[in-house]
C-alpha cells in the first residue's frame, strides 16, 4: 500500500481506538478524503483492508461502518480466554517441558527482561515486545499438545479491536508486571505444577482483560458525554 494509503489507515485506526469514530458510525469516503487531505483512491483502498481485517463492516449501496464492539463483547471474549489460557498452562505443567521448549523460553525471558531495564515504553520497545510475548505463550499453548484447545485460543484471540487496543495503555509498570508474571509461570511449567500453572496464566490473562474492560468503558463513557452535549 502506497504511503497516502498507510497514512490514511493509520488516521482511521486511531479514531476508532480513540472513539472518534465509534462502533456503527458510517465511514464516508469524501468526507475523509477531505478531512485527511487525500484522494478519494487512497481511502477507498484503506477503507477496503480494514473492512478485510475485521475494523469495518461493508453494506453492499450503503458503504463502510464501524464495527460495534462493546465492554460486554470484550468481557464474554475474556471470561473464555481466561479458561482456555489456563487450561493451556496447566496441561504444559502437566507434560513438562521439552528441552527445546525450556531453552525457547528461558531465551525469550532473557530478551524480555533487557526490554525491562531499559525502564520505558514506547514504540521501540513495544515492536520488540509484542513478537517476544506471542511467541512465548504460543510456546506454552504448543506444549499443551492438544492441537483443538490451540484452535479454539487462536479463534479467541482473532478479534481486530483487540490487537488495536490491547497495548495502547500499557507502560513500563505493566512490562515489568508482565514479565514477573511470566517468571512465575516459567517456574510452575519447570517444576511441574499443573494447577499452580493454570492460577497464574488464568490471572495474567484476567488482568490484560480487566485493562481492557475497564479503559474501553472510559472511552464509551466519554461517547456517551460528548453525544449527550452535542444534543443540548
Amino acid at each position: 500500500m502506497s504511503t497516502r494509503g498507510q497514512q490514511v489507515m493509520r488516521h482511521i485506526r486511531e479514531g476508532i481506538a480513540e472513539a472518534r469514530y465509534p462502533g456503527g458510525s458510517r465511514l464516508n469516503e469524501v468526507d475523509l478524503a477531505e478531512r485527511i487531505g487525500v484522494s478519494r483512491t487512497p481511502v477507498r483502498n484503506a477503507l477496503s483492508a480494514l473492512a478485510a481485517e475485521g475494523l469495518l463492516d461493508y453494506t453492499p449501496n450503503a458503504g463502510y461502518t464501524v464495527r460495534r464492539f462493546t465492554v460486554e463483547d470484550i468481557a464474554r471474549i475474556f471470561r473464555v480466554r481466561t479458561e482456555l489460557e489456563g487450561l493451556a498452562a496447566r496441561l504444559a505443567a502437566e507434560n513438562g517441558l521439552s528441552p527445546a521448549a525450556e531453552a525457547e523460553l528461558r531465551d525469550l525471558l532473557a530478551q524480555t527482561g533487557a526490554l525491562v531495564r531499559e525502564r520505558r515504553w514506547d514504540d521501540e520497545i513495544r515492536d520488540a515486545f509484542l513478537p517476544i510475548n506471542r511467541r512465548f505463550h504460543d510456546t506454552i499453548r504448543a506444549a499443551a499438545q492438544n492441537p483443538f484447545l490451540a484452535d479454539l485460543v487462536r479463534r479467541a484471540n482473532e478479534v481486530p479491536l483487540f490487537n488495536l487496543i490491547r497495548w495502547r495503555w500499557f507502560d513500563a509498570d505493566l512490562l515489568r508486571q508482565s514479565q514477573d508474571e511470566h517468571l512465575e509461570l516459567f517456574d510452575a511449567l519447570l517444576e511441574r505444577q499443573p494447577e499452580r500453572a493454570y492460577r497464574i496464566q488464568a490471572e495474567h490473562t484476567y488482568r490484560s482483560g480487566r485493562r481492557m474492560i475497564d479503559n474501553w468503558s472510559r472511552t464509551e463513557d466519554e461517547i456517551r458525554a460528548g453525544h449527550a452535549a452535542g444534543t443540548r
